[in-house]
């Protein structure tokens, strides 16, 4: 059980890694390409920016949408653009030491990364799965 003041349906750590990897594949095969392309590294950066994006106004990226998980804050509420794309960005202090902060949803009673607990948000499970489709990456029709 979940420590209080957590969402009950916390995703775990395989389901949020298969995520995880659908998001990263685009870039990093934009990366193995232009590696040395400056601009290129740009459209990388405005990429994870635009990931961001999607989670904090759907809770969705294209990854967690795949695999029926969602970003939510304490209260179950959406995080915003904002605070998403931080927690984005964040994910390079979880990267910086060795990789273990993506670890750390394994032994972690909230399953959360360091990003997740600076910016106090949460993956949780339970959506409907959504097959691969070229729209997951579109943003939402207002």
């Amino acid at each position: 059980m979940p420590p209080a003041g957590t969402p009950s349906n916390l995703a775990d750590w395989g389901t949020r890694a298969i995520g995880a990897l659908i998001d990263y594949l685009p870039a990093f095969i934009l990366g193995l390409i232009t590696y040395r392309a400056y601009f290129l590294s740009l459209l990388g950066i405005a990429y994870w920016a635009y990931i961001g994006h999607l989670e904090g106004t759907t809770g969705q990226s294209p990854g967690k949408a795949m695999q029926g998980t969602r970003l939510v804050d304490q209260n179950g509420e959406l995080l915003g653009s904002g605070q998403a794309i931080g927690r984005k960005f964040l994910h390079i202090i979880d990267f910086i030491i060795c990789g273990l902060g993506f670890l750390l949803p394994l032994v972690d009673a909230k399953r959360q990364t360091i990003a997740d607990k600076v910016v106090n948000s949460y993956v949780v499970t339970g959506l409907d799965k959504k097959p691969f489709n070229v729209n997951l990456w579109m943003p939402p029709k207002a």
